[in-house]
C-alpha cells in the first residue's frame, strides 16, 4: 500500500499564456522557506496546467510562452534537498491550448454543440476517445522518464463524458448501443472511461511499476469499484467553502476508510475555492479542517495557487503552518489506524457500476449521514459489495429498492442479531409493489395527501414536541401485519390546490387516525419510516426528524447508545484504533460555523454564501461514553499526555474532558 504523509500541499498552478515574467520570481531558498514555515513534508507540483502549458522543457507538449527557467526542475530539486515529496499534477480532461488547435478533441453534446465560445473557464472537456488520449499518455511518459525517481503522478478533472460527436456516433452503433437512449450513452461512456484509466495507468507505470497514481474526479464514488482501484490511494477533494459543505469530507472519508488504500483529505487556504488569489481562511478554519482529517484516519492536504511569478507566499505558509505545526505533534496517535465504528450506512449510491461526479451524490446518504454526524454516533459507509459483519446496526437510506444480493445480505444480518433502520422505499422491492424484507406490515401504495404529519408515540418518548410535526415529500401507507405504531401519522384535510387551500403553505393536520408514519417488527430489529425521513432531513434541516431517528437507533440497540456526549450538535466525535500501539484514540471537534456573504452573481450562479469559521472557542466538562471491544487500562490527553479519570462498566467506557479548544484526542490504553 501506498503511504501517504501527513502533511501535504497542492500547489495550483493554472496560468495563462498572456500573462509576462512566469516563474522568474522563483527562488529555492524562498520556496524552501515557505515550505519550513509551513511544516510540508509533501507538495504537488505542475507538470501541465488546464491552459495546456507545460513548466519545464518538453518535446510533446508545449512550454509556457512566458516561461524561460525550468521551472518543475528546480522546484523537484528544491524538495529533494530538504526530503520533502513532491507528486507530479498534469491536467488531463481539461486541455484550452489542444482544445483550440483540435475541436474535434472536444467533446459535443446532444445538441450538437461542443462549448458556448464565449463563455469563460474550462468547458471544453476533451475526448478521451479521440487522438487526445495518445498524446496525454505521451506527456506522462516523458514526466516520468524524465524523473523515474517521482513521488506519484496526479491526473485531474476525469469522469464518463456523454459525447456525440461523429466518431462516438458511429463507434456507439457498432458496438450495437443506441445514442437516442441515454443509458446507452453512459455505457459507452463508460467504456471510453475505463480505457483511458487502463492506458493512462499504463504511461504512468511505463518506467517504474509502483508508481502512485491518482485521477481526481472531484468525489470518490460509493461503490465503483472497477475505476477506484485504478488509483494507488484517495485525494478527498472536499474544500467546505468552495461548494462541498462541511459535512462532505465526513461523509467521503467514511466511505474510504472502508477500502483497502491510504487515503488524505484536501482542503484549501481560500476564502472560497480554487484559484482564488488573494484569498485566505482565518487560521481557526484550517485547524479544524486538519484536526477533521485526522479524526476520521485521513491525511491531510491543503490547495495554494502559485502565483504566476513564482513567489511563495509567505502569508499563505504562515497560515498553512499554524495548522500543520498541531497535525506534526498528533501524527503518532494518527498513523496506521483503523475505524472503530457498530454502525454503518449502506449507501443509497451503492449500485454505480459508473464513475460518478460529485453532483450525484445522494441526498438520503447525506441527510442519515448529517444525522449520524450530529448524533455523536460513529459509522462507516458500505457500497454493496461490503460485508455487513462487526456491526450491530444497518442504516439504509431511501433508495431503489433491496437488491436480491443485498435481501440475501440483510436476512442473515438479522439472523445473527442485527438491527436495520430503513426509510421510505429502502426496504421495497425494485417494482415498489412490495417489501422485498418484511417490517411486519403490507405495504397499500402512496398516500394521497402530502405533506403530512409526524406524531411521537410511547415508543419515541425524548422527541421533545408531542404534537403534529410537519414532513414533505409524502408517504407510503401500510397495514400492519404484525409490526407496531413506532410513530403516528397524520393527513392534512386536503392538498393545497387552486380550489382549495388554507394558509401560507399548506392544511393543518386533520383529527382522524391513518396509516403509521413509522413502523416496529415485532421481533424489533427492524424500523422502518414511511417517508422519505432521511432526504427530507438533508433538505429541511429540522431537528426534530433527527430525534425520530435517533430515538429509534436507541430503541433498537437495546436503549443504548454505541457512544453518548455532551458535545453541541455541531461537535463531531470519532473513534479509531491503533493496534500496534494497543490503543484507541477518540476525537472530539468542535468549531462554530456561521453563513457569511451570499446572493451574489458569479461565473457558476447565484453564491449562497460562505459557510465561514472564524473562532476556536472552548467547550467546558465534556462528557463521552463510548463502548470498545477491549477493557481499557489507562486514559489519558494527547498530545499533551495529562492523565484522565475514567470508568468502564462492561465495553462502556466514560469520562469527562475538562476542557479543549477545537479538538481533542483521548488515548485509551489497552
Amino acid at each position: 500500500m501506498h503511504r501517504l504523509r501527513f502533511r501535504q500541499v497542492h500547489l495550483d498552478y493554472h496560468t495563462s499564456g498572456l500573462i509576462p515574467g512566469v516563474g522568474a520570481k522563483f527562488s529555492k531558498q524562498d520556496f524552501q522557506e515557505a515550505l519550513k514555515v509551513g511544516h510540508v513534508d509533501s507538495i504537488t507540483l505542475f507538470s501541465k496546467c488546464h491552459h495546456g502549458w507545460s513548466y519545464h522543457p518538453t518535446k510533446v507538449g508545449r512550454r509556457h510562452p512566458q516561461l524561460r527557467t525550468d521551472l518543475l526542475a528546480r522546484q523537484i530539486e528544491a524538495c529533494r534537498e530538504m526530503g520533502v515529496r513532491c507528486p507530479i499534477y498534469l491536467s488531463a480532461g481539461v486541455d484550452e491550448r489542444l482544445a483550440l488547435a483540435h475541436p474535434e478533441w472536444v467533446v459535443k453534446h446532444r445538441n450538437g454543440v461542443s462549448y458556448d465560445p464565449l463563455q469563460v473557464g474550462w468547458f471544453k472537456l476533451l475526448r478521451f476517445n479521440s487522438e487526445y488520449l495518445d498524446v496525454l499518455c505521451a506527456q506522462i511518459e516523458e514526466v516520468v522518464q524524465r524523473w523515474p525517481d517521482n513521488d506519484g503522478i496526479f491526473l485531474d478533472i476525469i469522469g464518463g463524458r456523454h459525447d456525440y460527436s461523429e466518431p462516438a456516433l458511429a463507434e456507439m452503433k457498432k458496438l450495437k448501443l443506441n445514442p437516442e437512449v441515454s443509458a446507452d450513452v453512459e455505457i459507452y461512456a463508460q467504456r471510453v472511461l475505463l480505457n483511458y484509466y487502463r492506458k493512462t495507468n499504463a504511461a504512468v507505470r511505463s518506467v517504474r511499476k509502483d508508481t502512485p497514481v491518482f485521477h481526481n474526479g472531484g468525489h470518490v464514488p460509493v461503490g465503483a469499484r472497477k475505476f477506484n482501484g485504478f488509483n494507488s490511494h484517495f485525494e478527498l477533494e472536499s474544500l467546505p467553502t468552495g461548494g462541498w459543505g462541511y459535512d462532505h469530507f465526513a461523509m467521503s472519508a467514511r466511505y474510504a476508510a472502508t477500502q483497502p488504500r491510504d487515503f488524505l483529505g484536501m482542503t484549501g487556504k481560500f476564502h472560497t475555492t480554487w484559484g482564488e488569489f488573494g484569498g485566505f481562511k482565518r487560521p481557526a478554519a484550517l485547524r479544524y479542517e486538519c484536526a477533521a482529517m485526522l479524526a476520521y484516519g485521513a491525511k491531510c492536504s491543503i490547495g495554494d495557487q502559485l502565483h504566476p511569478g513564482g513567489a511563495m507566499n509567505a502569508d499563505t505558509y504562515r497560515l498553512i503552518g499554524a495548522a500543520y505545526a498541531e497535525v506534526a505533534a498528533k501524527e503518532a496517535w494518527c498513523d496506521g489506524v483503523r475505524p472503530v465504528a457498530r454502525i454503518a450506512l449502506v449507501s443509497a449510491e451503492r449500485n454505480q457500476a459508473a464513475m460518478r461526479w460529485t453532483d450525484t451524490i445522494s441526498k438520503a446518504d447525506e441527510g442519515a449521514g448529517r444525522m449520524l454526524l450530529e448524533g455523536h454516533l460513529p459509522f462507516l459507509v458500505l457500497d454493496e459489495q461490503a460485508a455487513w459483519d462487526g456491526f450491530d446496526l444497518v442504516v439504509l437510506p431511501e433508495s431503489a429498492g433491496l437488491t436480491p444480493a443485498m435481501l440475501g445480505r440483510a436476512r442473515e444480518f438479522l439472523k445473527r442479531g442485527g438491527k436495520i433502520i430503513a426509510g421510505g422505499g429502502a426496504l421495497l422491492n425494485a417494482e415498489r409493489t412490495a417489501f422485498a424484507l418484511d417490517p411486519g406490515a403490507r405495504l397499500v401504495g402512496r398516500a394521497a395527501l402530502a405533506p403530512d404529519y409526524l406524531l411521537a408515540t410511547a415508543l419515541t418518548p425524548a422527541v421533545p414536541v408531542r404534537s403534529p410535526v410537519v414532513i414533505a415529500g409524502g408517504a407510503w401507507e401500510v397495514e400492519l401485519n404484525g409490526a407496531q405504531a413506532l410513530v403516528e401519522r397524520r393527513a392534512p384535510y386536503f392538498n393545497r390546490t387552486w380550489e382549495h387551500f388554507c394558509s401560507h403553505q399548506h392544511a393543518p393536520d386533520a383529527p382522524a387516525a391513518v396509516s403509521p408514519a413509522a413502523v416496529l417488527s415485532a421481533r424489533g430489529n427492524i424500523a422502518w419510516f414511511a417517508h422519505d425521513i432521511f432526504t427530507q432531513y438533508r433538505l429541511q434541516g429540522q431537528p426534530l426528524y433527527r430525534d425520530f431517528v435517533i430515538e429509534t437507533i436507541r430503541l433498537l440497540l437495546g436503549g443504548v447508545l454505541p457512544s453518548v456526549t455532551s458535545l453541541p450538535s455541531d461537535g463531531r466525535f470519532n473513534v479509531v484504533e491503533q493496534r500496534a500501539a494497543r490503543r484507541y484514540v477518540a476525537h472530539l471537534l468542535y468549531a462554530p460555523k456561521s453563513l457569511r456573504g451570499g446572493a451574489v452573481t458569479t461565473s457558476h450562479g447565484i453564491a449562497p454564501g460562505v459557510e465561514i469559521i472564524e473562532e476556536l472557542i472552548p467547550l467546558r466538562d465534556i462528557r463521552v461514553a463510548v463502548r470498545v471491544p477491549r477493557s481499557i487500562k489507562t486514559a489519558r490527553l494527547v498530545p499533551g499526555n495529562e492523565t484522565l479519570v475514567f470508568d468502564q462498566a462492561g465495553d462502556m467506557v466514560a469520562f469527562t474532558v475538562r476542557e479543549f479548544t477545537g479538538h481533542q484526542m483521548i488515548e485509551l490504553g489497552y
